[in-house]
Formats: C-alpha cells, sequence, structure tokens
C-alpha cells in the first residue's frame, strides 16, 4: 500500500479517536429532578342542592291607596328562632365550619335568629293592592372537605368533615300583592 494513503487513512484514524473520546470526557447530563412539594393539608368547601327557606314570622300585609307604586314599611315580630347546624363526619365545631364557609365561599353566615325581635320589610306594591310579607330565613348547605398535598405535588382527598347548614340571609321575605280580598301566599 502506498505510503500517502496509509498516512491518510491513520490521519482519519487517529482524528476519529480524538472526536469519539472527547464524548468519553464530557460529563452525563444530570436526569431532571422529581417534583417535590411540601407536605401540606388544606379543606376545599363545596356547595350542594338548592337554596331551603323556614318561616321564622307571621304574614303581615299593607294596603297601597295611592294611584302609583309605592314602597311600605311592613313590620313583623319573629314568632321562632332559628339556627345554623353542624353535622360533623370527622371531628369541627358549628363556629369551625362557619368560619371555613366564609374563608372560603362569598357567603356570610349567620349562627341563629332568635325570636321576639321586629323586623322590617321594605316592599314595593302595586296601586290600589294590598302586600302581603312573611320573615324567612334562608339555608344552604355545605360539604367541608379535608385534602393533603403530597410530596409528590398530588393531591389526595382525606375525608369530609362534615356539612353545614347554614344561615346564609337571616332578613329574607317572602312576598306577594294582590287585589284580592282572600289575599295571597308569600313566596320566597
Amino acid at each position: 500500500m502506498n505510503t500517502s494513503v496509509k498516512r491518510a487513512l491513520y490521519s482519519v484514524g487517529t482524528s476519529a479517536a480524538l472526536v469519539l473520546g472527547s464524548f468519553a470526557i464530557i460529563p452525563a447530563a444530570a436526569a431532571p429532578a422529581a417534583a417535590a412539594c411540601q407536605p401540606s393539608t388544606y379543606y376545599k368547601v363545596v356547595k350542594f342542592g338548592s337554596p331551603t327557606y323556614k318561616v321564622t314570622g307571621p304574614t303581615n300585609s299593607k294596603y297601597n291607596s295611592s294611584s302609583s307604586k309605592s314602597t311600605l314599611s311592613i313590620a313583623v315580630t319573629r314568632s321562632t328562632t332559628r339556627s345554623s347546624t353542624w353535622k360533623a363526619e370527622a371531628g369541627g365545631s358549628l363556629s369551625w365550619g362557619i368560619g371555613k364557609v366564609e374563608a372560603k365561599t362569598s357567603y356570610e353566615v349567620t349562627k341563629s335568629v332568635t325570636k321576639g325581635v321586629r323586623v322590617t320589610n321594605k316592599m314595593v306594591v302595586d296601586p290600589k293592592k294590598r302586600g302581603y310579607t312573611r320573615p324567612m330565613v334562608e339555608y344552604r348547605k355545605f360539604n367541608i372537605e379535608k385534602w393533603r398535598e403530597g410530596g409528590d405535588c398530588k393531591q389526595y382527598f382525606v375525608g369530609s368533615m362534615g356539612v353545614l347548614t347554614g344561615i346564609t340571609s337571616s332578613m329574607h321575605w317572602a312576598e306577594c300583592q294582590t287585589k284580592s280580598t282572600n289575599g295571597c301566599t308569600p313566596k320566597p
């Protein structure tokens, strides 16, 4: 074999060895680290069902004798006490449940309304009609759930702490108006 061909092959072989050797010197890239979170516990509030209403006093009425709509003040004294309730499944108390609902939702919850309190509804009544009103409270149900975030950053459901049936409107009014002498039944 010709000397110049031998040198050329030797040169190509040496270059290839140097290139391959340089790859061996480059350190391997580190594998991406697994996600790591600080384990923690938190609560979720889930509203369910439709609102319900309970009466807190008798129906009262007032007649609008004018020829235009009028805002009438109709006063009623509450005859019944109503309260929010807490049904615990894994702990907590009524105050604790109310605190969680108020912190996690836009609702304000009233612990209770008492009888013997005089309340007034300002009701718009059409001309020559009688307006009827009755005081009520509005209840909504909330399930308070306990969750945990693990070190793997995944969310795990721990369980239900309980159900709060809370008064979300303590001054809710049922109303109706009519020309009939038989009156009407106020609806929330």
